[in-house]
Parts: structure tokens; C-alpha cells; sequence
């Protein structure tokens, strides 16, 4: 608190004002966050996509992760490393979080990559770090948690063995598309991740948590493409968006959660 009244202060000063504001707080924050802000402005069609990408994690936090967390920042001011970022706080202070809590990050992590492929129909290099961190979830459920993937339901239909062994499959090949698979050090080459995901079985495993909560992201992002526009269109204008603005915001553009049918060939993203 100390650091961010200093860091306020120190921005209203170089403004010419003798006191801070809430905006100036707001400021200190995110810089103490997230990094300091550069002055750099991206081409228009850069920051239409990185807004799709934010907002693209936002609906996702927002419509899975609703109970659990409450969005604070919503960017796409360039701080560090990032183009743009999302944010979101925990609602409680938690020290033990159930497997439903981990897939509704899954999905929120791999929606950015999702909301891409529904809008541009493939995906930048900016999902590198969402796929990173999905990996390293998927891997921990597998080798460390004891969370397995999900059965597969296709909307209580009469299925053979043959059709749901092929539906997992399915599953598999997109999140080994997804999964980072990267080599020469880091946490994909050090025990336990790297171990698990030397395991054929586990891996497989990790695989298919991976395509079921890639494919949950797709369905949102192409059920509310309207919705994730108008979320793109304010970021684009205001840039950055804080605190209870952004819960208003992905409250206002009337997200809705999609059933999702394993058996219609359009549920299926291509990756």
C-alpha cells in the first residue's frame, strides 16, 4: 500500500498536481503489477487482435470461473513483455481448489487462443505463454492430482465403445496440438511436468484435458462472438478497463454458456 500512495503521488507530481487521485492509484497498481506501461502505440489491426485475445480470456474467466473469481483488469497497453493482459482476484482466500476449479482455468487460460481461432480462423504467437501455463495445469492434474479427464457425454446418446474411444482420441490429437512441447530446459524438462509428460499414458491423459477444455473455449467464443466483439470494441476505445468496469462490462454483453455437442461436427475446432 505503501508503495503504490508513493508511486501515485509520484505520478501526480510529475503531472503538476499536488495530490493523487484514484486514477493515479489505479496506476501505481497495475504498474507494481503488471510493469510500467510504454508509450507505444500498436497498428490497428495488432490491437483488434490483441483485444479479441483479451477478451477472448475475460468471457471465458467470466462465464467458468464465476464463483470462484471476480475480474479486475482487463489491457491492452503493452507493460514487460505483454501486448495486453487479464486479470482476475480470487473471491476468497483459498488454499485447496477441487478439479472443477482447474478446468474452468484451463478454459479461461486456452479461451485467448480460442477467441483467435474464431475470429482469424489460426492463431498468433501471443498464446505462447497460455499454452505454457495449460501444459504445466493439464500435467499437474495428471501426475500430481489425481484428475484425470472427464468422461465423455454426448448428450446422453446411445454410443458403442468404438465411437467414445474415438471421441477421446479426438480429443487427445487437439491438445497435443496444443500442448507445449518445447525442448532445451524449463519446466517441461524438469521433474514433475517433464516427467509426466514423458509418459505415454500420462501424457495421453494430460492430452485430453487439454482438447476438452480447448474445445469448451471454442464453443463459448463461436456462441457469443457478438458478445466477445463488444467486449473487443471497448477495450479497443479506453485501453484499459478496471476493477467493478470490467465485471459491469462482461455482465452488460450477455455471455452465455453453450451446450456442446460432440456429435455435430461444427463443436470441433481445427487446430
Amino acid at each position: 500500500i505503501e508503495q503504490c500512495c508513493s508511486m501515485a503521488l509520484t505520478i501526480a507530481h510529475t503531472e503538476g498536481r499536488r495530490e493523487f487521485a484514484w486514477r493515479d492509484i489505479v496506476e501505481a497498481m497495475t504498474t507494481v503489477e503488471t510493469g510500467t506501461a510504454q508509450n507505444i502505440e500498436y497498428i490497428q489491426e495488432e490491437t483488434r487482435a490483441t483485444a479479441i485475445h483479451e477478451a477472448g480470456h475475460a468471457a471465458a474467466g467470466h462465464v467458468y470461473m464465476e464463483k470462484d473469481v471476480l475480474s479486475t483488469r482487463l489491457s491492452i497497453r503493452k507493460r514487460g513483455g505483454s501486448l495486453g493482459h487479464y486479470q482476475s482476484m480470487e473471491k476468497e482466500e483459498r488454499f485447496n481448489r477441487f478439479r472443477s476449479r482447474w478446468m474452468g482455468s484451463l478454459t479461461m487460460i486456452l479461451g485467448a487462443m480460442a477467441a483467435e481461432h474464431v475470429f482469424y480462423g489460426e492463431n498468433s504467437q501471443g498464446v505462447a505463454g497460455d499454452v505454457g501455463s495449460a501444459t504445466s495445469v493439464a500435467a499437474s492434474m495428471v501426475g500430481s492430482w489425481a484428475m484425470g479427464p472427464e468422461g465423455v457425454h454426448l448428450h446422453g446418446s446411445a454410443i458403442s465403445e468404438e465411437q467414445e474411444e474415438e471421441v477421446r482420441k479426438r480429443l487427445a490429437r487437439i491438445g497435443n496440438t496444443i500442448m507445449n512441447r518445447a525442448s532445451g530446459g524449463g519446466m517441461l524438462t524438469e521433474n514433475p511436468i517433464g516427467a509426466v509428460l514423458g509418459d505415454r499414458d500420462k501424457r495421453a491423459a494430460a492430452a485430453q484435458i487439454l482438447g476438452q477444455a480447448y474445445v469448451t473455449a471454442y464453443a463459448l467464443m463461436l456462441a457469443n462472438k457478438d458478445a466477445i466483439e463488444k467486449i473487443a470494441d471497448e477495450l479497443v476505445n479506453r485501453k484499459e478497463i478496471y476493477g467493478d468496469e470490467v465485471t459491469d462490462l462482461l455482465n452488460s454483453v450477455g455471455l452465455q454458456r453453450p451446450d456442446i455437442d460432440l456429435t455435430d461436427d461444427s463443436s470441433w475446432p481445427t487446430v
